[in-house]
């Protein structure tokens, strides 16, 4: 796998010839993305007693990651919490079939609110931020604002989905606030955002990851 930097409309149109002329559907891409968070956790907490583990879900498809990376860790022993800044009855494909999986399974699920995200964050031995990805283009506020400020807050070491949540992936701007990572484990491309200043501060250490993209898209 070449490592390129791209923005955000050119890992769009990688993902779209994925599936148009390689049939690769979203759903195997965000398996193997949520993998690679899965092993990337298990890394860090290798030599630690405790194995609770934190996701936090957003609505798009950096979400559906978090929640295969919540799978994989359940089936490896891990005690996963899975909590989400939305409606998750209205999740889209894929990630509403990654949801199904987690209740079939039994893996703790709820709606995210301060108070319970802020007991359960104390007894985390890490947190994975899968709020936002690289489609965010908006200011965050309200319960979403309130969320990240308790993760920068919460001294846990903290792994990104793909880009930490409320990085701008083309200008590495902050929206209104974002995740301080200690890691960002980057699908496929890098992301010109994370290459500025503000991008690397928040993201902490990159590591690009193969999540199955054809060779032909490295170019």
């Amino acid at each position: 796998m070449r490592k390129i930097i791209l923005t955000r409309r050119q890992i769009y149109e990688r993902e779209r010839q994925a599936y148009e002329k390689f049939c690769i559907p979203p759903l195997i891409l965000m398996e193997n993305a949520g993998r690679e968070i899965a092993l990337e956790a298990r890394r860090i907490t290798k030599n630690k007693k405790e194995r609770k583990i934190i996701v936090i879900a957003g609505p798009g498809n950096n979400g559906g990651d978090g929640m295969v990376a919540a799978r994989h860790l359940h089936c490896s022993g891990y005690l996963v919490a899975v909590f989400f800044t939305f409606d998750v009855e209205k999740a889209k494909e894929p990630s509403f079939t990654n949801y199904k999986i987690l209740v079939k399974m039994n893996l703790m699920c709820e709606k995210a609110e301060s108070r319970r995200f802020n007991l359960a964050i104390k007894d985390a031995e890490l947190i994975i931020d899968a709020i936002f990805g690289i489609g965010l283009t908006r200011n965050i506020e309200g319960i979403e604002r309130d969320l990240i400020l308790s993760l920068n807050n919460s001294g846990k070491y903290i792994i990104s989905a793909d880009i930490p949540s409320g990085i701008d992936a083309d200008t590495g701007e902050i929206y209104g606030t974002a995740v301080r990572a200690n890691s960002t484990i980057s699908f496929g491309f890098g992301k010109k955002g994370l290459k500025t200043e503000k991008g690397k501060y928040y993201a902490g250490k990159i590591k690009i990851v193969d999540i199955g993209f054809p060779p032909e898209l490295y170019f």
